[in-house]
């Protein structure tokens, strides 16, 4: 199977990029504390690595990489792929305003768009896998990060875990009071029960095993949505 057919199938439109972040943050309380403690981690995990290369899988409108203007080296270099020109039109303008977009490079497709050779000192993939359908579909993605990956290299995944009731009444509330209309409320309950999410840790876990991906560690939690540091089979 080609990474085309289990890359992250983003369809995210202008008016989707242009109003990601916004919609993004209203109902997930902690969004930017989560995309600061992975940069954290990941510049403790390679501290000392003064030219670590990351990669960044599914970056969509640049957020997660924004914290690396304060973690990591500046001659640290980060890839950003993601199949939305959308998403990353958006991105492109963020890290230049932050004056991160010369040391990175954005690639619009798949990872086996990427150069054969690139090998990465570590990788980040956040709310990526929930977009994809299937175990196996997943197992093949997973295994192309870390297929890109050094041995022993640092792999951070965040995503929603199972639709329990009571987490999602929760974040429905915090829509709620952010201005989130019933409508908007019901087309996003219809949207969710479309997705396929990863279910326990434990499943999670194996599949993440099966990939070569061991060691988990929980970084952050927020209500379903939880970030786990691995590390690729030395």
């Amino acid at each position: 199977m080609s990474s085309h057919e289990h890359h992250h199938p983003r369809p995210f439109g202008p008016e989707h990029a242009s109003h990601y972040d916004a919609g993004t943050t209203a109902g997930f309380a902690g969004y930017h504390a989560m995309h600061e403690i992975v940069a954290a981690t990941m510049a403790s995990t390679l501290k000392g690595n003064d030219t670590a290369s990351v990669l960044s899988v599914g970056v969509g409108t640049g957020q997660e990489l924004l914290p690396y203007t304060r973690y990591g080296g500046p001659a640290w270099r980060i890839t950003g792929v993601d199949t939305s020109p959308h998403m990353l039109a958006v991105a492109r303008e963020r890290l230049n305003g932050a004056g991160l977009l010369a040391r990175m490079q954005l690639h619009e497709g798949t990872l086996d768009g990427l150069p054969a050779g690139a090998s990465f000192d570590g990788a980040q993939m956040v709310a990526v896998l929930h977009h994809v359908q299937g175990e196996a579909t997943r197992l093949a993605l997973l295994r192309e990060v870390v297929r890109r990956l050094k041995p022993g290299a640092p792999f951070i995944i965040g995503d929603s875990f199972e639709t329990d009731p009571v987490l999602m009444a929760a974040e429905e509330e915090l829509l709620r009071v952010a201005g989130t209309t019933p409508e908007k409320l019901a087309m996003r309950r219809k949207a969710l029960a479309t997705l396929e999410t990863l279910g326990s840790d434990e499943a999670f876990f194996a599949l993440l095993q099966k990939a070569g991906l061991t060691a988990p560690h929980l970084l952050f939690a927020s209500l379903r949505f939880k970030v786990f540091q691995l590390t690729s089979s030395p």
